[in-house]
């Protein structure tokens, strides 16, 4: 249908939009642009969310807005509106165009205090972030645990969507999500979309969407990101919950280029966390610490020393990885002071709630970050010292070091060095 076609038709008389899926924003965007030119009243619009009897529908507005057509919303307005969508409210679509209609044309301002409709959206809002937090939650346990690779999750709103990124940053793995109104499927490259349990007890093939086809291109649905506050840090009392609001961290710009927040793995109150200095090309990728190449002379190392990796608490100084590209190539670049002190407060938290008994540097920007102090590793290492938050502390070579050394037998000294560190260590743990 041609633009003019779409134009003349919306300004017939009761104006239905029928919209392709529960959280279609561009649709609801493309239709209240239009209707708001229009000057058609809310009244005069009926938003319904097309039945697709498990099959996916393309919408009925699709086509690019020119920049003349566009409407200048305040950015608080339409954030809060991608969130309003995905409540579970019957009548959201219809609040949202209601509320920007009455802003466009100056019915309504966003500061007064008694105002219905923005009562019933600070509701509808409250109601979307808090479930977003809880889901967030309750994937990142499911992520640790990784027991299965299916998540069952009963939803009160339509969140899913909004949620995809999330989900995809905390596990690089395979995983699904399984909701009554929506299934979400991550196979390790690309995200698919298919009929909730409700609409499909199970799905074929044929049933699965890709990511930027059709209705689920990029745009069709809301992302929701909750940049965390250092206080909200602080009120943090699980490991699962912090890895979650981590994940949408945007204290430094080393969260754009990489692929996404690396948190640290392990249980609350392991008795050993090792921290090294920040994720690298394969971490970065699998969203795991330590699992590139000195990430498995670590395995070794820890093996030798005596010490279960799963029992003890790994991470890094700075959680996102800081590289430089060469010829498609990236490659690994030392972070800043300001990278460091901007996730100190999530290596702060992780020890609140790990409570180790001794702390393991592995490498100076990991002993600078935690004593606050330079750190000449030659001159430090391998002796116990007392550290503030934790009963001991001990500085090593962080194992990327032992790579880089061109001679094999200046190798097998260090690594040797690294592994009587490590026991020295495991040692301590047991004789507490």
């Amino acid at each position: 249908m041609e633009r003019d076609q779409v134009r003349n038709l919306e300004l017939l008389d009761m104006k239905e939009v029928v919209l392709a899926h529960e959280v279609d924003f561009h649709t609801w965007r493309y239709a209240t642009r239009l209707s708001l030119r229009a000057k058609i009243p809310p009244e005069a619009i009926r938003w319904r969310v097309q039945n697709t009897n498990d099959k996916f529908v393309e919408p009925v507005f699709h086509q690019n807005i020119s920049d003349e057509e566009k409407i200048n919303i305040s950015r608080n307005l339409m954030y809060d509106i991608m969130t309003l969508i995905q409540s579970y409210d019957p009548e959201r679509f219809s609040l949202a165009y209601r509320l920007v209609y009455r802003v466009f044309y100056k019915e309504l301002t966003l500061q007064e205090t008694n105002d219905h409709d923005l009562s019933l959206l600070k509701d509808r809002v409250h109601d979307v972030l808090k479930e977003t937090h809880h889901f967030r939650k309750i994937f990142s346990e499911f992520v640790a645990l990784r027991e299965c690779q299916k998540l069952f999750y009963e939803n009160k709103n339509y969140i899913v969507e909004a949620n995809a990124d999330f989900c995809k940053a905390r596990c690089a793995q395979l995983w699904e999500v399984q909701t009554q109104y929506r299934r979400m499927l991550w196979n390790g490259s690309r995200l698919f979309f298919g009929p909730g349990t409700a609409q499909s007890p199970h799905v074929t093939k044929a049933q699965w969407r890709s990511k930027d086809e059709g209705v689920w291109h990029e745009g069709f649905y809301p992302s929701q990101v909750l940049p965390p506050s250092r206080e909200r840090v602080k009120e943090i009392d699980n490991l699962p919950e912090l890895a979650a609001t981590a994940m949408d961290c945007r204290s430094c710009e080393l969260c754009v280029p990489a692929c996404r927040t690396v948190f640290g793995v392990g249980k609350a109150l392991s008795p050993m966390m090792l921290v090294g200095e920040q994720p690298g090309d394969q971490e970065d990728k699998a969203g795991v610490p330590f699992v590139g190449p000195a990430g498995q002379l670590l395995d070794q190392a820890l093996e030798e020393a005596g010490i279960i990796r799963k029992e003890s608490y790994i991470t890094n100084a700075v959680k996102h990885f800081r590289f430089i590209d060469k010829n498609g190539r990236r490659l690994h670049q030392k972070p800043d002071e300001k990278h460091v002190m901007a996730c100190y407060p999530w290596l702060e938290a992780e020890r609140r709630l790990v409570k180790p008994k001794v702390i393991v540097m592995l490498g100076a920007t990991a002993a600078h970050s935690l004593l606050k102090r330079s750190v000449t590793i030659a001159r430090e290492r391998s002796r116990l010292f007392s550290i503030e938050g934790a009963e001991k502390g001990l500085v090593t070579i962080h194992p990327s070091y032992l790579l880089r050394l061109p001679d094999e037998r200046a190798q097998q000294q260090e690594y040797d060095r690294f592994v009587s560190d490590l026991t020295l260590a495991r040692r301590f743990v047991e004789s507490c």
